[in-house]
């Protein structure tokens, strides 16, 4: 009779367990990179040229998760933020690195904008 019950009673008891979940979202957002620009059409154009920029949203995402049935569940998510995106076309168009975007240099990297 005790292990008729059991059979009974244990899949409430598994039903009703439960389990861990943990999930954490962190956001990661780096340093403008420090920029000058020639002058303000150099300026001008750059940031133009920057509102072209093709977006991945408003902000790339990365997932980790890790599922172990029934018992245990995490889950982690890592946004980055609009100044990474603002640095890439920084490096991009800034071609000799010396921190000094010229009109030039703004020039070709808005005509390499799709």
């Amino acid at each position: 009779m005790n292990s008729r019950r059991f059979l009974l009673l244990f899949p409430v008891l598994f039903l009703g367990a439960g389990c861990i979940h943990h999930q954490t979202t962190s956001y990661r957002d780096e340093a403008r990179v420090p920029v000058t620009f020639e002058n303000d059409e150099a300026g001008r154009v750059f940031y133009e040229a920057l509102s072209r920029v093709p977006s991945r949203g408003a902000s790339r995402e990365g997932s980790t998760k890790l599922h172990i049935p029934v018992v245990f569940s995490y889950e982690e998510t890592v946004r980055t933020g609009d100044s990474q995106r603002f640095n890439d076309a920084v490096r991009r168009c800034d071609t000799d690195q010396d921190g000094r975007v010229t009109v030039t240099e703004a020039r070709i990297f808005a005509g390499s904008i799709h």
